[in-house]
């Protein structure tokens, strides 16, 4: 009886893992990832200038949407059921339909255009410009209800990533050319503040709204930077290395930052979000990427081989003990994981994984 138990025990464990549950062919490389929760749609954009959109429930592609000249980023509004792909050749953000996957607008925003955000309350898009003639850019801010460009804000310098709190009405933008970060209130779209951070802040930052915080990764400093969104005063954090990703699970106030590996193995550390220090760290290897899923407090690592399959490494995100080795296809660059299911999408070169956590 006993060991029934036991083994019963062992099986229950072995289902809770972390496996995988499907993998998608694709014909190009996925280079952007996004997920709408409550249609259980998952949308991927390839280097062939479109965007595939993923049953959740089938794991089948079941449309396929032409963009604009190199799509490069895109955003959800799960509310009105909206995606929103910003073409940078074209400088265009393509508006989509989610219930019949076709393109209803086409914006203009630009000279260029890269990263997006999308704040789901007050049903507004937020675009990153660049300027070919100007080292400075613009926040352009679209009206989700007209489709059109509603206001336009100017930046010294180069916005590059961009989070938006909807519930404070407050948007963060980094800027690379400048190293800082700015906080733009999303009633009237002023400037509230502008700190300094450390240098090439081009990593999307990681907001935590429990405890007021903005996590920035800083790719040409040693050290991370905190703003507090109460007082928008910056703490410099020294970590000894300089970072490429930047992740935070907010149920247990951890936040996991990788220092900048290209050749030689890299450092994931493991940061207490409430005293800032380094809790625990981890030798991983050159070139990676990564997310965690707050629900299970797993922490995905992928490495990118130069060739052959890549594989997935799942931690415990509180002890950092590994807990699963899976395989990915070739190429892996991004996560994005669907809260409502469980389940983690990794797109690639030729496939895209589906891991059920």
């Amino acid at each position: 009886m006993i060991l029934t138990l036991l083994r019963m025990k062992k099986r229950r464990a072995r289902q809770l893992l972390p496996r995988v549950a499907a993998t998608i062919p694709v014909s190009g490389p996925v280079v952007a990832e996004a997920v709408n929760s409550v249609t259980n749609r998952i949308y991927f954009l390839d280097d062939k200038s479109r965007m595939l959109v993923l049953d959740g429930n089938t794991n089948k592609v079941i449309a396929t949407v032409k963009t604009g000249r190199l799509p490069f980023n895109l955003a959800v509004n799960p509310r009105t059921n909206r995606i929103y792909i910003t073409n940078f050749f074209d400088g265009t953000v393509s508006v989509i339909n989610g219930r019949t996957n076709r393109v209803i607008a086409t914006v203009k925003v630009g000279e260029r255009c890269d990263n997006i955000a999308v704040d789901p309350r007050a049903n507004l898009i937020y675009v990153a410009t660049i300027s070919l003639t100007s080292p400075n850019g613009q926040l352009v801010v679209l009206n989700g209800s007209t489709n059109r460009v509603q206001t336009k804000i100017p930046f010294t310098g180069r916005p590059s990533q961009i989070v938006v709190n909807p519930a404070a009405r407050r948007i963060y933008v980094t800027n690379t050319s400048e190293d800082t970060v700015s906080v733009i209130d999303g009633n009237n779209h002023a400037f509230l503040a502008t700190e300094k951070v450390g240098r090439n802040p081009v990593i999307r930052p990681v907001l935590n709204t429990r405890t007021n915080r903005l996590y920035i990764a800083n790719n040409l400093s040693r050290f991370y930077s905190v703003l507090n969104l109460r007082t928008h005063k910056v703490r410099n954090v020294r970590i000894g290395r300089l970072q490429s990703e930047i992740e935070l699970n907010p149920i247990t106030n951890r936040v996991y930052i990788t220092s900048a590996q290209i050749t030689s193995k890299g450092r994931l550390f493991a940061v207490n979000g409430g005293t800032n220090r380094v809790i625990s760290t981890l030798t991983i290897p050159a070139s990676t990427s990564m997310t965690v899923n707050p629900k299970t407090n797993h922490l995905f690592v992928a490495e990118q081989p130069e060739s052959g399959t890549a594989p997935l490494t799942v931690y415990n995100g509180s002890t950092l003990e590994r807990v699963a080795l899976l395989r990915l296809g070739e190429g892996p660059r991004g996560f994005v994981l669907n809260p409502q299911t469980n389940r983690i999408y990794i797109g690639g070169d030729t496939i895209i994984t589906v891991i059920q956590d």
